[in-house]
């Protein structure tokens, strides 16, 4: 299933994920839509489910016909009273003991084809079940790879796994135990109207009068109770994103001593769910009371009227007949009728919670996203390294200022770029847009000549290594992680990038060497030895064009030393674009560039800016321990 992404700019502030569907979406329902795409993957195993289900509602019918005709043989006396309706005349024997034998033989034919198609109905539906979730669950997170940066930058990581983990489960619920009841509801009822109809159609019709009021009660609750269980999803997702960004920032918790705090704010978001919960669980419970009521005196009813017309005749303007055995099969029939029309509130409590999961699954599906690459996309190719910003102009998702203006500057293949501004200047923005992690708004960025809007995301990507001042590593070993670049890399490769980055020596220290487990984001090694990692990733890689930002950020002055020499020869070899507050790491760049305030102010090397006494000469001043004192130009900015 491939969602349609839509666009939206950069001055859009991005919509809660359960409004998205709602909004955006031409079609009707999200359960109709979650039918419409999946049940055809898996046709043949849901028709077998459905055929089975059907078959087995239909069965449970037999028993409480063939105990009728039963009775009305005993109370009679006579022969024909066993004639039943679905087997033909021939097949009767003609003696009152031989139709009693042959009425028990249908009753244990009866119930083995129950067991059967029930067994059947089970199996298949759980496959289906599972092989829908399957699906239903690799969109999900493929779409949340589809999503841009921006999506992640105002999103809550918890909000987005309560729609993977608890919207989806929600779902599951659905597709086992609520499509099948509705499927065993829908042919009951109509089956039991069928039989109860051909056998007596006066006493139907009596049957039928509290109906509509039940139905009535359902339309009711449905629509109240909807956008109560909408609120409790986007209640629960609020509480799973604390509960995950209190864990993933617990040392910072216990370091500021903050546990109380952090447990009010938990408090407060479980006391939020409860309340949302509780407004629902309020009017489901008045509702299953009040169906319950009704329930009971339709059944006592049907009792009372089909009594006194077998006892006594017939009641009101009724004017058939109704012996003692139909009345009996009229007992069990007329109950289940009332069961099944008051199962239709379980059906809409069902569905109703699974379409507010739905609608947030979906949501994800098509929330909106920066331009993906379209459909004449066409690979980059063998890449030299010649790239060109020309005019471009930058501006984040819900921000009053652009982050980036006017950006033009030309590097040659091979070129060592140093990009020099104060925090906020635009250095990582401008480097993001290369990789297009976000999307410009005006203005283009060529590789080789070849706009980047054009080229598909894959091949761009394959084309450049990116070191980023946050290490990540995921949770696997070390060597999963040097190798995440390259899989298919051996040992000797691997081991080599490790040298190469300054890494080797101290993984070979570690407990399993190579082969030691991380942790979740890499939280058994230091900061150091986590860039070290990421940086032996991107040497592995080998692409054409290179990006350090502020890739020795977490690495003391000797190893950043070290990293430096062994960096110098991949430098040499290749487009690089370093970021570095440490002016001493970019000063041999062939080219700084300087940013203030999303525009370059300042281009040129090390000795040319010098000499210039602009910015980057009091920036250097203050590196070199020259001046304490911040530049004229960034008191306004500081």
């Amino acid at each position: 299933m491939e969602a349609v992404p839509q666009h939206m700019t950069g001055d859009e502030r991005h919509p809660d994920i359960s409004t998205v569907y709602e909004e955006g979406s031409r079609a009707s329902d999200p359960i109709v839509e979650l039918l419409r795409q999946y049940v055809p993957g898996n046709t043949s195993v849901f028709t077998i489910a459905v055929c089975t289900t059907i078959l087995h509602q239909l069965l449970t019918l037999v028993p409480p016909y063939l105990l009728g005709v039963t009775l009305n043989a005993f109370f009679t006396g006579q022969r024909t009273a066993l004639s039943v309706a679905f087997v033909p005349q021939p097949w009767i024997p003609s003696s009152i003991r031989g139709q009693f034998g042959f009425i028990a033989g249908l009753f244990v034919a009866t119930a083995l084809a129950t067991a059967l198609t029930q067994a059947v109905q089970l199996v298949t539906f759980r496959w289906f079940q599972q092989s829908v979730l399957h699906d239903l669950r690799t969109d999900a997170y493929d779409a949340t790879k589809r999503l841009d940066m921006a999506f992640f930058e105002t999103e809550a990581t918890g909000n987005v796994m309560s729609v993977l983990n608890n919207d989806v489960n929600q779902l599951r619920d659905f597709l086992l135990g609520g499509l099948r009841q509705f499927i065993e509801s829908a042919t009951l009822l109509v089956g039991l109207l069928v039989f109860m109809i051909g056998l007596h159609w006066q006493l139907t019709l009596f049957s039928m009068s509290f109906l509509p009021v039940m139905f009535g009660l359902v339309y009711v609750y449905q629509q109240a109770i909807e956008p109560r269980y909408e609120d409790r999803r986007s209640a629960v997702g609020e509480l799973n994103a604390h509960v995950q960004n209190a864990i993933e920032g617990i040392e910072t918790i216990k370091t500021f001593s903050t546990e109380q705090r952090e447990s009010a704010q938990h408090r407060m978001h479980s006391r939020a769910f409860w309340h949302a919960d509780w407004r629902a669980a309020k009017l489901s419970g008045l509702f299953y009371s009040t169906r319950r009521l009704l329930t009971e005196v339709m059944s006592l009813a049907i009792v009372v009227v089909g009594g006194w017309w077998a006892l006594f005749g017939p009641p009101f303007v009724f004017s058939a007949s109704l012996s003692t055995g139909l009345f009996v099969t009229f007992l069990f029939y007329g109950r289940r009728l009332v069961q099944e029309s008051s199962q239709i509130g379980d059906l809409v409590d069902t569905y109703t919670d699974a379409r507010a999961s739905a609608k947030r699954v979906f949501g994800l599906f098509q929330y909106p996203t920066g331009r993906l690459e379209s459909a004449n996309a066409e690979p980059l190719g063998s890449v030299d390294g010649h790239v060109e910003y020309r005019d471009v102009s930058f501006t984040y998702p819900g921000a009053d200022s652009s982050t980036l203006e006017d950006v033009s500057f030309e590097t040659k293949p091979g070129e060592f770029v140093g990009l020099v501004g104060p925090t906020g200047a635009g250095k990582s923005t401008i480097l993001k847009l290369l990789l297009r992690l976000y999307e410009t708004d005006e203005g283009t960025i060529t590789i080789d000549g070849i706009d980047v809007s054009t080229t598909t995301l894959e091949s761009l990507r394959e084309a450049i290594g990116y070191v980023s001042q946050d290490p990540f590593l995921f949770g696997g070993t070390v060597r999963e992680n040097i190798a995440y670049s390259d899989p298919n890399a051996d040992e000797r490769r691997i081991v080599e990038a490790a040298k190469r980055a300054n890494a080797h020596e101290f993984i070979r220290d570690l407990p399993d060497g190579y082969h030691t487990a991380v942790g979740e984001r890499g939280v058994k090694l230091s900061g150091g030895q986590r860039q070290r990692i990421t940086i032996a990733r991107a040497i592995l890689k080998d692409p054409p064009i290179l990006i350090l930002d502020e890739a020795t950020s977490h690495v003391d002055n000797q190893t950043e030393l070290l990293i430096q020499e062994s960096l110098h020869d991949l430098i040499a070899t290749r487009t690089t674009f370093v970021i570095a507050h440490q002016l001493s790491t970019i000063r041999e760049a062939d080219r700084l560039l300087v940013l203030r305030d999303g525009r370059i102010v300042e281009s040129g090397d090390h000795e040319e800016l010098i000499e210039r006494d602009g910015l980057y000469a009091s920036l250097w001043k203050i590196h070199t321990g020259e001046t304490t004192k911040l530049p004229e130009q960034l008191r306004s900015h500081g």
